[in-house]
């Protein structure tokens, strides 16, 4: 166990860190249902920063270019992936530069790739990728057989075969690299050199390289979203990112994949053309939705512990406490702190790990002691970030929230002063919006669970009930769905440590009793309770707030807040 923690398999969070192969050893799939996401189809992939849509574009060219021998050696249909990040152009200023760069860049990735089989490395690297590919990952039937022959051989004799192939039985084959590199030498200089290269002109490379083969291209585009806004926008007509779309949504012999952050500039995509949405976002405020990412978070977690194995080596449960079937123990924590966003979870999984090590030295499963000290010390972390004086502002609307009994709140009169916690990024955003407000509808907005964790303010009610469930699980309880309204009068109230809590026994007719936390019981008038909560509804087990007082010998709730 203690070999396990040291190497940290949870070091590396970005998938532009990993090599081709162990991204196919790492990839889960994220759709559910009959849909495939390696297929070759159009996407728009969506997704906040974080959420994964990096790690799907590269397994998908991971999958596709590993693919391409078996399908040349079979003279079967071939499937080019093309990996463009656009924040290559992000310097760019100029909307219709960014378009001419844009279409250069494909023109050459299309002739590149196939000048990269012919070295002898690369071919290493695929045979090495291949193995990696898993049986529910695995090439279609018709070139099944020819992918399980190359991968008996080992890698210098993978090579001397391709090669081999390539270059004298292979004709058809070995042409196509002549014409790459004869492309690439010739064409491509003079492409570079027009005032405006197009969509005419990723089509002359498909017919010079490809067309013969019957082949096709995968255009796989990341980073939409760090390109300026012009691109995606016009004061008449088309955006030139919606001519270029269009532009190859009209050729049959390439698809696209795009991954674009939702409610942006790049978001714009919204017809059925353009191709089928795949949402990377995860929900997991509902036991379905937890149950659903959390099997996919156990498969990811799997699969980063076993990154260096052809087969499972380790065991969810050789490291983390955890219970497979059920929620309430470490991972559930550390999803709870992930919020659905995968990079965050990885960023968690590697901090846990670290805290138990600290204290068993890699004797001892991470346990829920372990996850709770990775959230507080991750948001230790996020709280570095602002001054003093933005943390001291925080902590009293959270303490307003506590003594509300809720993590969610409506904040209508200071909402641009909560701005600087949600704009951070999505591992040191502090706040979050849970419902984008409208009209005289105020936003909703919700703390960060491990800001929760560590200011100890409420995220759970044992089910069927408004107590608090410490325990933070859906195991006993559920996410607490009440929102309050935030005011300087409650922000007032929240700061008075003399009050306590408790819930209505009796009601009358203006008046009532209630038993507080201490035991005791207490007489109230409406008129006590403070304006802002007056208009609220008042029946038997409410639960309240209020400050303890005596008018003669009669014990008297003042101040009262409806919770």
């Amino acid at each position: 166990m203690k070999e396990v923690f040291e190497k940290r398999p949870f070091k590396t969070r970005n998938a532009d860190e990993y090599n081709l192969s162990d991204i196919l050893s790492l990839f889960v799939n994220p759709i559910s249902g009959l849909s495939s996401p390696l297929e070759f189809e159009n996407s728009i992939v969506k997704g906040k920063m974080g959420s994964g849509k990096t790690m799907y574009l590269r397994a998908n060219y991971a999958y596709h270019l590993f693919k391409m021998v078996p399908c040349l050696l079979n003279q079967q249909e071939l499937i080019l992936p093309v990996f463009i990040k656009l924040s290559d152009f992000q310097h760019i200023k100029d909307a219709s530069l960014i378009y001419k760069e844009l279409v250069i860049k494909i023109v050459e990735e299309l002739s590149s790739i196939y000048i990269r089989l012919q070295d002898a490395k690369e071919m290493a690297n695929i045979h090495h990728g291949m193995k990696k590919i898993k049986s529910d990952l695995y090439f279609e039937e018709k070139i099944k057989a020819t992918s399980e022959q190359l991968l008996k051989l080992g890698s210098d004799e993978y090579v001397k075969k391709i090669n081999l192939e390539f270059g004298i039985n292979g004709k058809l084959s070995y042409k196509f690299f002549e014409l790459a590199s004869n492309f690439k030498k010739n064409e491509i200089v003079e492409i570079r050199q027009k005032k405006n290269p197009g969509i005419k002109d990723i089509q002359l490379a498909y017919e010079t390289l490809l067309k013969d083969s019957d082949g096709k291209i995968l255009l796989l585009i990341d980073e939409a979203g760090s390109l300026d806004k012009n691109f995606f926008k016009s004061d008449s007509g088309d955006s030139f990112f919606e001519i270029f779309m269009n532009q190859i949504r009209t050729a049959d012999f390439i698809r696209t994949k795009i991954a674009v952050y939702p409610n942006s500039y790049s978001d714009i995509l919204t017809e059925t053309r353009y191709g089928d949405v795949v949402t990377l976002e995860e929900n997991i405020d509902t036991t379905e939705n937890y149950l659903n990412y959390r099997n996919r978070v156990n498969g990811i977690i799997e699969k980063y512990l076993n990154v260096e194995y052809e087969t499972p080596q380790i065991n969810i449960k050789d490291i983390f406490e955890c219970h497979l079937s059920n929620s309430g123990d470490t991972v559930e924590e550390l999803i709870n702190g992930s919020g659905g966003n995968y990079r965050r979870l990885i960023q968690l999984l590697d901090t846990a790990m670290n805290e138990s090590f600290k204290s068993n030295h890699g004797n001892e499963k991470i346990n829920t002691n372990d996850a709770t000290s990775a959230l507080k010390r991750h948001c230790e972390s996020q709280l570095s970030l602002y001054s003093e004086l933005d943390r001291e502002y925080l902590l009293t609307v959270a303490k307003a929230c506590r003594s509300r009994g809720t993590y969610r709140f409506k904040y209508a009169y200071n909402a641009q002063g909560l701005y600087k916690y949600l704009t951070k990024s999505q591992e040191f955003n502090l706040v979050k919006i849970i419902e984008a407000g409208s009209g005289r509808k105020s936003t909703t907005y919700a703390f960060d669970y491990a800001y929760c964790v560590l200011n100890d303010i409420p995220t759970h009610y044992i089910t069927g009930s408004e107590k608090i469930d410490r325990s933070r699980s859906l195991k006993d309880g559920q996410w607490i769905t009440r929102v309050t309204n935030i005011t300087t009068d409650i922000i007032s109230q929240s700061e008075n440590v003399s009050k306590i809590e408790g819930e209505i026994t009796y009601l009358g007719n203006n008046c009532g009793f209630l038993k507080g936390d201490d035991g005791i019981d207490y007489f109230f008038k409406t008129e006590h309770i403070i304006d802002v909560d007056k208009s609220k509804k008042l029946y038997a087990n409410k639960k309240i707030r209020f400050n303890p007082s005596l008018s003669g010998d009669t014990k008297l709730a003042v101040d009262i807040e409806i919770l």
